[in-house]
């Protein structure tokens, strides 16, 4: 016979019959009467229940136990001990080791022990309810791609799926210290898990509360469905979802709906110190532009098998605050994501902290490898507006960005923005050579851009100024940033207008030439020279930049100029011809010439005028040198 346990009725009969030493009170008189229904109610239980089949057999009482799990969770269970049935002082079931799988063997569940409560009133007609199951340590594996039913015995299925005791349903229930993995073998798992369900009626709201560890960090989780009955008919109902832990929050609010095209509709909001390090937690690991700390989310959002869609998009990261809308879908067995986004202002500022490194601590072309991450796992089309922009200490405003990523091959598109009283446009193309290396081609543009300011902003120096028109392509491709300058090709023209060169006085060295040739050589190098115009052709080939045709003019003069930079070793070697023009820019009849060197590091040239040539010039110092050979 199954284990009942109950207090004896005589303790309380001995002290009923037995004369009371003072009056009794009322208060006395109530408690008095309790206990009596207690016992009264007790006797009534035992006696319905000795008509159950169930406290005749632990087998039945087994069944019984499973046949209301399975109606209530769809789990099937299969005792592994002797259930016991304990009636006071509250009704309830206890059943060690205990076997749960679902039907199709997507999770297996075992369990330390099991604790159910009964209800008092199922008792009177010999029926056993439980209304509240708890389950302590429960072991929950999830493999998906299992296909066998774990061992469970058919006997134990029949059993849970033809049991009269479906019927009756289970209220709440709740995992005690439980652990969730991945399959046997998982590396990790979620720890230390306490989860309750709330689910009084087939219609009343079901409210799923929890906390649990996971890769070292405590998380509380919410789910609320106000018809799960609606849910599984494939019908809509509200639902609510909410997780946070010590790096992020998340919560939603929406429509929920299964069935042929199951979708959830919700306001949705979150928020992470770092999305890397929220990210991270999922495995994920994706290229982001820059940390993306201090992320904030709000958006309509719209959940589907295969898609997830942002409208009404509200995002923040870095400082920046982005508007838009977004989409993850999955084409071709890949993830691809599209995002339609504007700012008012965007500092691209954090992004160059994740960049390679240009220079090393010697100020020479860094020569450490490449770190680059792997492109090929997503393909990205992304639209970006801002009516400001600043890249370090350059400024844009009106920027137009597209970027596009396929198949690894990354494409980042300036359309067009106003810089500087300019415009700019700019293309460029990375790909991967082989794991650690890069190809990289670029393409850009410049009308009326203010060099001076552009040259303030990018190196504190105005040494040029001037409305820049500009046309570059490069190509390059290596490990790492010198061995791209090593091989670095491409071309360019440059032109300069209404501008001006600081360091250099050439019309006022002109002038005094003729008279004070000497002289000049301090005029030239001091000062500021005003340009008319200027323009070059810049040819680059294995890392050589020859400058070609080039060609300056202002007030009393011309210059013509040509030599070449190393870029790799960032140094240059340029010669000028310097003639005097008149009023109208023509090369005077008999005009004077000077020529001077402009030559080493990028960062400390040396100017250098011809000596011998003014001191030839000069009447009174002509003597000192010798005379020219080939005169």
């Amino acid at each position: 016979m199954t284990d009942v346990r109950g207090q004896s009725p005589e303790p309380a009969l001995d002290g009923a019959l037995k004369k009371p030493d003072r009056p009794s009170s009322p208060r006395f008189s109530r408690a008095l009467g309790g206990l009596a229904a207690i016992a009264l109610a007790a006797i009534m239980a035992l006696a319905a229940m000795g008509f159950a089949p169930w406290t005749l057999s632990a087998q039945a009482l087994a069944e019984k136990i499973a046949a209301q799990v399975f109606a209530s969770t769809g789990l099937y269970v299969a005792a592994k001990g002797r259930p016991r049935f304990v009636l006071l002082p509250r009704p309830h079931i206890l059943l060690d080791g205990v076997a749960m799988a679902d039907p199709k063997a997507f999770a297996k569940i075992d369990v330390q022990a099991l604790y159910g409560e009964v209800r008092l009133s199922s008792l009177f007609t010999g029926r056993l309810e439980i209304a509240r199951l708890t389950l302590f340590r429960p072991l929950i594996q999830i493999d998906p791609q299992k296909a066998s039913a774990l061992g469970f015995a058919p006997t134990t299925i029949v059993a849970s799926r033809q049991s009269g005791g479906a019927k009756a349903r289970i209220e709440s229930l709740s995992l005690v210290d439980g652990r969730i993995a991945l399959g046997a073998d998982a590396p990790e798992a979620i720890e230390n898990l306490a989860l309750t369900l709330e689910w009084p009626q087939p219609s009343s709201p079901a409210t799923l509360t929890g906390e649990f560890d996971w890769r070292n960090e405590r998380m509380s989780g919410l789910l609320w469905i106000a018809r799960p009955d609606m849910l599984r008919q494939g019908d809509q109902t509200p639902l609510t979802v909410r997780l946070s832990g010590s790096s992020f929050q998340i919560e939603a609010e929406g429509m929920a709906q299964t069935g042929v095209a199951p979708r959830y509709a919700a306001r949705v909001r979150a928020s992470a110190a770092s999305l890397r390090q929220a990210l991270a937690l999922l495995d994920v690991f994706p290229p982001l532009p820059g940390p993306m700390a201090n992320c904030e989310v709000a958006a309509t959002a719209s959940l589907g098998p295969d898609e997830l869609s942002l409208s009404q998009l509200r995002f923040l990261a870095d400082g920046n605050e982005f508007e838009g809308s977004f989409s993850l879908s999955r084409e071709d067995e890949r993830p691809h994501i599209r995002a339609d986004l504007s700012a008012r202002y965007l500092s691209l500022r954090p992004a160059l902290d994740y960049l390679p490194a240009v220079s090393g601590l010697d100020g020479q072309w860094s020569r450490d490898s490449f770190d680059l991450p792997d492109l090929s796992e997503a393909d990205l089309d992304l639209s970006l507006r801002a009516a400001h922009a600043r890249l370090s200490r350059l400024a844009l405003e009106d920027a137009e960005l597209g970027v596009s990523l396929r198949g690894g091959r990354l494409d980042l598109d300036l359309a067009r923005a106003k810089a500087y009283k300019g415009k700019l446009s700019a293309h460029a193309t990375l790909a991967t050579a082989d794991p650690a290396a890069v190809e990289a081609h670029a393409e850009i543009q410049t009308s009326g851009l203010d060099s001076g300011a552009l040259l303030w902003d990018a190196i504190a120096h105005e040494d040029i100024s001037g409305l820049l028109d500009a046309s570059m392509t490069l190509n390059a491709s290596g490990e790492s940033m010198a061995a791209m300058m090593r091989v670095l090709d491409g071309r360019a023209t440059l032109k300069l207008t209404r501008g001006a060169i600081a360091g250099v006085d050439l019309t006022r060295a002109m002038s005094r030439l003729e008279k004070r040739p000497l002289a000049s050589a301090l005029f030239i190098r001091s000062g500021r020279s005003k340009i008319d115009e200027a323009s070059a052709v810049v040819k680059i080939a294995d890392g050589v930049a020859s400058v070609e045709d080039g060609a300056a003019s202002g007030p009393g003069f011309s210059v013509a100029f040509a030599g070449s930079t190393r870029v790799l070793d960032r140094t240059l070697a340029l010669r000028a011809q310097v003639a005097a023009t008149d009023e109208a820019g023509a090369p005077r009849a008999k005009g004077q010439q000077i020529s001077f060197d402009l030559a080493g590091p990028w960062d400390d040239l040396s100017f250098m005028p011809d000596a011998k040539a003014l001191i030839r010039r000069s009447g009174a110092a002509a003597p000192l040198l010798p005379p020219p050979t080939g005169d």
